[in-house]
């Protein structure tokens, strides 16, 4: 904790990392150069939770970016840390997340105007275009986790073709249309595509509303969400729903969701309160079982210039009967560069 605060007062200068108002896998071209652009992130965990106390490596990416031609940009990312998520080993040390390539009609680039189009196609492997908290990158979340219903019942990365149209800072519509077996999985085995669609309307300047619809055979995801970014101020929320088969002998029946708000009382110091809840029936057969949980996060974040350096300290309040209620304490280190 000492080395972490001492990183934070020493570092005056390094990349900035806005939060999003409206993530998307799509790429701004205008940011990206011919020549190889390499970044990351790394980010060390220590979780202490009653009698217990672990610490992880549980980030380290490595991100390349080109732009090879004026209308086309290319992106690959690698996890280094896969084996630690994985048991017996049986997933590959270097993991690859992200690995696309991303075209825009030549003659949209320089237009500009309240109404200005700008659509973008995307091919290969990318973030699905669902859930708000999962389009943001994980290296710039408030919180050291993700909430329950997204970490649980929301898509993640998969492979395949995303459209996205935007109308000026009106609004912007994604869908895509993917294998649906997740990441580095190149096959297809039951045949069926996921079509998943967001649309995102700009009422305000720094206020961004969606709704999403996700639908695979008979498995249905719906929801909505809000973010206003604002002034050192941001609050957001999340509802999402699922209905349908959870795998070849059990369906679900889910919905939850989660509210965020923080503030920066200086540019290094941001207090962060979320409250999420998820409930979850699942039925396999005659038999039918309901979970509940409900999760209350109050957070601290300790910012270096820029956010290059961001330190996470969490008191997460935890109540899902029948697993764990209690309080457990979190503590993240993120270096980005």
């Amino acid at each position: 904790m000492v080395i972490a605060l001492a990183l934070l007062v020493q570092v005056a200068t390094g990349p900035t990392s806005p939060y999003p108002l409206a993530p998307s896998p799509v790429l701004d071209l205008h940011t990206l150069s011919k020549e190889l652009r390499l970044g990351g992130y790394v980010s060390v965990r220590e979780t202490l939770r009653r009698d217990t106390l672990t610490a992880v490596v549980n980030r380290a990416r490595l991100t390349a970016q080109v732009r090879p031609a004026p209308f086309a940009a290319l992106r690959v990312q690698v996890d280094f840390t896969a084996t630690g998520f994985a048991r017996a080993d049986t997933l590959p040390a270097i993991l690859l997340t992200d690995a696309y390539i991303q075209l825009v009609p030549p003659a949209t680039l320089e237009t500009t105007g309240p109404r200005a189009l700008h659509p973008a196609l995307i091919v290969g492997q990318f973030r699905t275009p669902f859930s708000l908290e999962f389009l943001t990158p994980f290296s710039l979340l408030q919180t050291a986790n993700r909430s329950q219903p997204i970490d649980r019942h929301t898509t993640r990365r998969d492979i395949g073709m995303l459209g996205q149209l935007a109308v000026g800072h009106v609004l912007t519509f994604t869908g895509a249309l993917v294998n649906g077996e997740g990441s580095n999985r190149l096959t297809n085995p039951d045949g069926r595509e996921m079509a998943i669609g967001r649309l995102t309307v700009f009422p305000l300047p720094r206020l961004a509303v969606a709704a999403k619809y996700l639908g695979q055979g008979s498995d249905h995801r719906w929801g909505y969400d809000a973010r206003w970014v604002d002034l050192g101020a941001i609050v957001e929320g999340e509802f999402l729903a699922r209905r349908g088969p959870f795998n070849g002998t059990t369906t679900v029946d889910a919905h939850g969701g989660y509210v965020l708000a923080s503030y920066k009382l200086r540019p290094w110091l941001q207090p962060v309160l979320k409250w999420e809840r998820l409930r979850d029936t699942r039925t396999a057969g005659t038999s039918t079982t309901t979970t509940s949980l409900t999760y209350t996060t109050a957070g601290l974040n300790l910012l270096s210039r820029g956010e290059s350096i961001r330190l996470l300290v969490d008191a997460i309040h935890k109540s899902e009967p029948g697993v764990f209620t209690g309080v457990e304490l979190e503590a993240q280190l993120l270096a980005i560069f």
